[in-house]
């Protein structure tokens, strides 16, 4: 499901702002939070929570939105943010923070939903590119390239790296989602291998680059024999 907040001291504005992602996100599944200042926004990213599109609203001055952008390209690097401000002249400062859109109050009928769409088509792109795994402290971006496997394990997944194991309470079909599935090969009840790191095929194994194993059950045989038959074409 689509995490998105919104933060705004006017409560009549973050009001507005909810209807209108309601409104234009009919076809996706979504949820929106409120949030009435930045400070309010940052105990719950600081708490684990990990939105994927943030509306940040601008009224007398930009540095408290601009900064928590800030932060939020930290604590949650996935995290695709559009500014809504009062005045044009905010405009240049929030380049400081990396963000997909600016618009004005005034136009929010006819520029949200454009907005949204490059929002959207943004966050495939960054997900496309590697793994974000979100803990309670912050959200970790693991580029695609570094993955060797990701595992699971009773109830945890585990993103496995040549020098890092990094824990998910998420499931791997949430974790791989998008794009990103159709680059790895899931051979075993319990893993999914990424394509670009198999070395071999070995009968009941997968060889990866850095001499592990990983086993193939009987079931997922065929159908793995064929995912990586593909990948030498």
């Amino acid at each position: 499901m689509l995490q998105l907040a919104i933060c705004d001291r006017s409560s009549e504005y973050r009001r507005q702002l909810s209807e209108l992602l309601e409104e234009r996100l009919q076809t996706i599944a979504s949820e929106v939070e409120l949030f009435s200042s930045a400070e309010e926004l940052l105990r719950y990213l600081n708490a684990g929570y990990a939105p994927d599109i943030a509306v940040l609203g601008i009224s007398d001055e930009a540095e408290s939105a601009v900064s928590l952008a800030e932060q939020l390209n930290v604590l949650s690097p996935a995290c695709r943010i559009i500014f809504v401000s009062d005045e044009l002249r905010f405009a240049t400062e929030v380049y400081r923070a990396d963000h997909v859109w600016f618009l004005l109050r005034g136009e929010l009928d006819s520029r949200i939903g454009p907005a949204l769409r490059k929002a959207l088509s943004s966050l495939d792109s960054f997900r496309s590119r590697g793994i974000v795994i979100r803990s309670r402290a912050r959200a970790n971006f693991v580029p695609l390239d570094d993955v060797l496997y990701v595992e699971r394990v009773c109830r945890q997944t585990l993103v496995r790296t040549e020098k890092e194991i990094f824990s998910s309470s998420e499931r791997p079909n949430r974790l791989l989602s998008g794009g990103l599935s159709d680059q790895f090969i899931h051979c075993h009840r319990s893993y999914w291998v990424n394509k670009s790191r198999i070395e071999a095929l070995e009968h009941e194994d997968f060889v990866l680059t850095n001499g592990e194993r990983i086993p193939i059950s009987r079931s997922r045989r065929a159908a793995a024999r064929e995912a990586f038959f593909d990948i030498s074409r």
